[in-house]
């Protein structure tokens, strides 16, 4: 069984749902520490950024304690309008995202951008199961080890960004768990949201699933 792993991003770009196709579980990774400078709370629309607006300024906790500033949903689709007004297909799938963005709750980072996730997949009709696992105890690549076990997976899908933090023996640790480490070999044709392929694209989800 294929596990992969990431973060609750938002509204991530195409790599993220190419892991989630190409597994047959997906794991929510939401006791992650917050990143001030990661995709957590930002995201490029457009070669631009979009970002959350968040309450304090939330240093070394997990992004289930960061909070987003309410009235997050009109901000956002505000964005989203000002970026993508006029792409190919922003009649027939633009306007009911921004009906369904404005529908989405949440208070928390991890929450709110979950949220939107529940709602790409659904558009995108990608059913690969989502779990969540409770906070791992370990670090690095035991870390990973530990969320593919608790699901009951037997091969790892990593992105190939990975390469640069897991070291040179990633491989042998993962198959000394038993467990067969696989990296994504997904095209990337824009690093932009995954909403640039959506409404650019006639079929986002070929897109999605390219490999190089």
């Amino acid at each position: 069984m294929i596990v992969a792993i990431h973060q609750p991003d938002l509204l991530p770009y195409s790599g993220f749902w190419f892991k989630m196709i190409s597994s047959d579980v997906f794991v929510i990774a939401q006791h992650d520490q917050f990143q001030k400078h990661g995709y957590q709370r930002r995201v490029t629309m457009r070669d631009a950024w979009c970002s959350h607006q968040l309450e304090g300024k939330p240093s070394l906790v997990p992004i289930t304690a960061v909070r987003v500033l309410p009235g997050w949903q009109d901000r956002l689709i505000g964005i989203v309008r000002g970026r993508y007004t006029g792409a190919r297909h922003w009649k027939s799938r633009g306007l009911p995202l921004l009906d369904r963005i404005a529908d989405c709750s949440g208070e928390t980072l991890a929450e709110v951008n979950l949220s939107m996730i529940h709602v790409l997949r659904d558009v995108l009709d990608i059913r690969t199961p989502l779990a969540f696992t409770d906070p791992p105890a370990a670090s690095g690549v035991p870390r990973l080890i530990e969320q593919v076990q608790a699901v009951g997976g037997t091969a790892y899908l990593s992105g190939a960004g990975a390469t640069a933090y897991m070291g040179d023996d990633a491989t042998a640790t993962f198959a000394e768990a038993g467990i067969e480490l696989r990296w994504s070999h997904h095209e990337i044709t824009s690093g932009d949201s995954v909403l640039t392929v959506l409404m650019d694209h006639d079929d986002p989800v070929e897109v999605i699933s390219r490999t190089c």
